[in-house]
């Protein structure tokens, strides 16, 4: 049963209270001139993909190298947020020095806030670009082989959901998939313990349906053995002090089991949210995930 008026309102407020944390970070954060200037060394173009599964266009950003690659690789990346919040200047400047330094192209998804379209909007509309992503590849002078996704927090869900509806249904095929402090277990908020603003997270995504969050499309750490068959090569960015941390190595390990090819790095000195949030080993990280796209590429 999808959630009534007030308690959608109910979870807003708890987010609206709880947010105080990212409202600071914005103010505090400093961007390095150096990592401004990547935006002078790209072209960045918005592009509206219909999404026929779901009847919701989706908004992406194509960020491409000036200086791009003949048979260049592609990067699409899905931002963080809780499924709520959209895609900011923080995924830009991101986007852009992944652009430059891979001398290709980064397709960012800005999907739909589950504000207004839980369940299964933002996976239908991101699935549906990395298809049209595949469909370009040629028009772009793009390596159809070369093509990965990533993904931060809900973002990182995202990625790995459609990683494995890819391996059943063989509509493409991935070189890697980034799984950065990824929210893949999105019931687990629900059990004693869990956080309040995370419970907030999960229900708007589901809609209210406690249940639905223990489905690996949208809780991948929920994939039996089988799907998790034939899964790309896998980079999983963790950071000590977040509270997914366990959950991703346990999914990397289980991916190993499944004969995917997993490189696991744990920040000791970092939290949610810093590889693109440039706080803590920020700059460790993307350069980390900048060598595993080029890698994974050749």
């Amino acid at each position: 049963m999808a959630l009534t008026v007030d308690e959608k309102e109910k979870w807003v407020e708890v987010l609206n209270r709880t947010g105080a944390h990212r409202e600071a970070g914005k103010k505090e954060k400093v961007v390095p001139e150096d990592y401004r200037r990547y935006q002078e060394l790209v072209v960045r173009e918005e592009i509206a993909v219909e999404v026929p599964a779901v009847g919701v266009p989706v908004t992406c950003y194509v960020t491409t190298a000036k200086e791009k690659a003949d048979h260049c690789p592609v990067h699409v990346n899905m931002h963080g947020g809780g499924f709520v919040f959209m895609q900011d200047e923080d995924d830009d400047l991101y986007c852009a020095r992944v652009a430059a330094e891979i001398h290709g192209i980064v397709v960012d998804i800005d999907y739909a806030s589950s504000l207004d379209h839980p369940y299964p909007a933002a996976f239908e509309q991101c699935y549906e670009v990395v298809r049209w992503v595949f469909a370009h590849c040629e028009e772009w002078g793009a390596d159809m082989g070369k093509v990965s996704i990533g993904g931060h927090s809900a973002g990182g869900c995202l990625a790995a959901a459609i990683s494995l509806k890819a391996a059943r249904t063989k509509e493409f095929v991935l070189c890697l998939q980034v799984l950065d402090y990824a929210a893949i277990d999105n019931y687990a908020a629900l059990l004693d313990g869990g956080a309040e603003r995370s419970k907030a997270f999960s229900m708007l995504y589901a809609d209210g349906d406690e249940e639905l969050l223990k489905v690996p499309l949208v809780s991948p750490a929920y994939a039996t053995v089988e799907m998790m068959a034939d899964q790309p090569r896998t980079l999983i960015v963790n950071a000590a002090g977040c509270p997914f941390c366990g959950v991703n190595e346990e999914y990397g390990m289980r991916l190993t089991t499944a004969g995917t090819e997993v490189k696991m790095k744990r920040f000791l000195n970092s939290r949610h949210g810093f590889t693109v949030r440039l706080v803590d080993e920020w700059k460790e990280a993307q350069e980390l995930i900048i060598r595993e796209i080029l890698e994974a590429g050749r």
